[in-house]
């Protein structure tokens, strides 16, 4: 046998082993192409494109925690006068998802709110919808606070005092249909909002104007509920303003004024009711201010106080011819990014005999977790 016929026998050895075992050989898949999450700067931070889309999402949200001690002076039905000394806690949980892309209308928004909140009085943890929107040229559409309170384009100077406690302003959500315009230092918005008690073709109406002037910002808010509780058509007005002192300082006051029982309005059921009772009152006029104080970049202090004269009665529409006053006051203390930490206490006084001369006290100190 030569060197030939000894290579050419070894090769063929070799084909046909190859060809006995080549149905027992595992062939690896291609891998396929993986489309990382790109970041989306053209909204702010915290957006980043959906894989395939144009479109930029943002998930946040939050967890608060409240502990609270009150005592209450209230009616009884069987013991008169009535003082209640108790605690109670609270713990809330949101997550926040906005979607922005841009199109020929220029910024398509869909955003949406989920919230749950465990309590002493309500201990129940599942999630609804607590706002849910879209925006695109000016019109502001689905389920959000009343226009009464906010709009978008008008800033967070709608939600009464600064703090804990807020005061009382007439926080509402509602379904609308709403359309916000404005330019350079001034803006707007007309809503059409629906409360719930559909009695006509006719929604609650509200407008907004305002406008921003050397760190001041002054608004307008006129508003008219089509039904309230027992039936009767109010309007309510606001005036407000929002100024910030120096570097560090902010100014918030607004006056209202209501013809009735309505949800836009100053609104309360501090010391009036029956315990268990959910009778809401609404002063024909209240004066709210409030003053926040940032003294280091963590820590703020802030105080407020509030005037009602002549409650209406949702129960009746009547006017009661009772006056009341509150004041609150807290801090707020940002340890870390991200974290929270706040105390605040706050004092009821209303002019009826059920009070006999003494207030409702109420202390909230919360820890809140945002991302």
């Amino acid at each position: 046998m030569n060197i030939k016929s000894l290579l050419l026998g070894s090769a063929a050895a070799m084909v046909a082993v190859s060809g006995a075992s080549a149905a027992d050989a595992i062939i690896a898949a291609e891998p396929e192409p993986v489309e990382y999450v790109r970041v989306c700067d053209a909204f702010g931070s915290g957006y980043f494109y959906i894989p395939g889309t144009e479109t930029c999402l943002r998930i946040s949200g939050n967890v608060r925690f409240r502990l609270g001690f009150e005592e209450t002076i209230a009616a009884d039905a069987a013991n008169g006068v009535l003082a209640r000394d108790s605690y109670d806690t609270a713990t809330r949980a949101r997550v926040q998802v906005s979607a922005k892309s841009d199109t020929e209308w220029g910024e398509l928004h869909s955003y949406i709110r989920l919230q749950a909140e465990n309590s002493s009085t309500a201990n129940t943890a599942a999630f609804n919808m607590d706002q849910g929107y879209i925006e695109i040229a000016g019109l502001h559409v689905g389920y959000d606070d009343s226009a009464w309170a906010y709009s978008t384009n008008g800033g967070l100077s709608g939600y009464g005092a600064h703090g804990i406690f807020g005061g009382n302003y007439g926080f509402t959500k509602s379904n609308m249909i709403q359309y916000q315009f404005g330019g350079g230092n001034w803006f707007g918005a007309i809503s059409l909002e629906d409360d719930g008690v559909m009695t006509t073709y006719t929604p609650d109406v509200i407008g907004r104007l305002g406008g921003v002037v050397g760190g001041i910002t002054v608004f307008a808010v006129v508003a008219y509920d089509e039904a309230n509780a027992v039936g009767t058509s109010e309007w309510a007005a606001k005036l407000a303003l929002n100024a910030d002192i120096g570097a560090n300082g902010n100014l918030r006051v607004q006056g209202f004024y209501a013809s009735g029982a309505t949800r836009f309005g100053a609104n309360t059921s501090n010391g009036f009711a029956t315990p268990g009772t959910s009778i809401t009152y609404t002063p024909e006029w209240s004066i709210l201010g409030s003053y926040q104080h940032q003294f280091t970049p963590e820590v703020a202090v802030y105080v407020a106080g509030q005037w009602f004269s002549d409650f209406y009665s949702s129960a009746t529409g009547a006017q009661t011819g009772l006056d009341g006053w509150r004041a609150s006051g807290g801090i707020s203390w940002d340890p870390v990014d991200n974290l929270n930490f706040g105390v605040a206490i706050n004092y009821f006084d209303l002019d009826a005999p059920v009070n006999a001369g003494n207030g409702d006290w109420r202390v909230i100190a919360e820890m809140v977790r945002s991302f």
